[in-house]
């Protein structure tokens, strides 16, 4: 009976009862994932629906309830390792709520375009979306498209992020233990919420402990500027804390070119615990933040949101942890850096 063959016609959700040996309710509990029956159940149900060729008629089920069960996804950059790691999660996590994803790649995460990239969702018909942005002025018109934002808080909008600030309160620690005192920073710009919480929660833990010597904005791509350069081949510093696993990545490359070993005559850390962190290469010592869970509970508050359009406004902060890698090492008192 698979569908698509000549002179057979499509199978229905009473044909899959019918050879599962459940119910219609059973059958559009599980493939609307509702989650009212045993796993077992579950997977009998859909493998039956499979071996069928069964096939829900959207367009049928959009004119019913209004929705095409399709959400947007808007990230920064899909060359950055961080994002699609986010995105994916979203994809996934979607399907299992029975909806498409649409990616869209907002550049240079400027308001204009994260605004276009809004309003172009909204013309393609998508039911939500999910949006890590720069800038708040980007929603300004937030009744045309339901949104929930990953990695900061926003005024009147569901969100999810990380605890940006704990782990900047973590990489302080851990220098500190380490025995660390002279440390240099590559700060993200601080415009960005994560950036600028990262960077006060280690300014915090570090107050009284450990000397900043140097404390640069960077922008959030794989190329540091002169300032920066400069300042790691002074080698005052014998930690370089980073804003993220990216800008680390390219310290360890600069600092490689320059000669400098690590962790030997500097220890380097970063932020995000993306998948090429722990790469015998880079073997970086960062804080990890849960990017598929972000992604996943995102999933979960805009479907809530669709379904429930007047829920009360949900911010969730998911915890950080440190992950120790080689990128680092114990300071040697009488080992310092000095100037050269």
């Amino acid at each position: 009976m698979a569908a698509g063959k000549s002179g057979e016609r499509t199978p229905t959700i009473k044909d899959v009862a019918k050879a599962a040996g459940v119910s219609q309710a059973t059958v559009s509990y599980v493939l609307n994932n509702l989650n009212k029956v045993t796993p077992e159940v579950d997977a009998h149900v859909r493998r039956v629906a499979r071996e069928l060729g069964y096939s829900r008629n959207r367009v049928a089920r959009a004119l019913k309830t209004g929705r095409n069960n399709v959400i947007g996804c808007i990230m920064p950059s899909l060359l950055s390792p961080v994002f699609p790691e986010i995105a994916q999660a979203v994809q996934q996590r979607a399907e299992e709520h029975g909806f498409a994803t649409f990616v869209i790649d907002s550049g240079l995460q400027t308001a204009t375009r994260e605004a276009e990239a809004i309003r172009m969702l909204a013309d393609h018909g998508v039911d939500g979306a999910i949006a890590v942005l720069a800038s708040p002025r980007a929603v300004s018109d937030r009744r045309a498209l339901p949104l929930v934002v990953i990695d900061q808080p926003m005024d009147g909008m569901d969100s999810v992020y990380a605890d940006h600030r704990g782990g900047g309160r973590l990489l302080a620690d851990y220098a500190i233990g380490l025995g660390h005192r002279r440390v240099g920073l590559l700060s993200g710009l601080q415009n960005l919420y994560s950036s600028r919480e990262r960077r006060e929660g280690f300014i915090e833990a570090a107050r009284g402990s450990l000397d900043i010597v140097w404390d640069i904005e960077v922008p959030l791509v794989p190329s540091l500027p002169s300032e920066a350069f400069d300042a790691l081949g002074r080698r005052d510093a014998s930690l370089v804390v980073c804003v993220n696993d990216l800008i680390a990545m390219t310290a360890l490359s600069a600092l490689r070119q320059m000669r400098i070993r690590v962790p030997e005559d500097m220890s380097v850390m970063g932020f995000d615990d993306m998948q090429w962190s722990g790469w015998p290469l880079l073997n970086l010592t960062t804080v990890r933040q849960p990017l598929g869970q972000l992604g996943r509970d995102a999933v979960d508050l805009l479907v809530r949101r669709l379904d429930a359009p007047d829920a009360e406004i949900s911010n969730i902060t998911l915890p950080v942890s440190l992950v120790e890698r080689g990128s680092t090492q114990p300071q040697v008192k009488d080992q310092e850096p000095r100037p050269t």
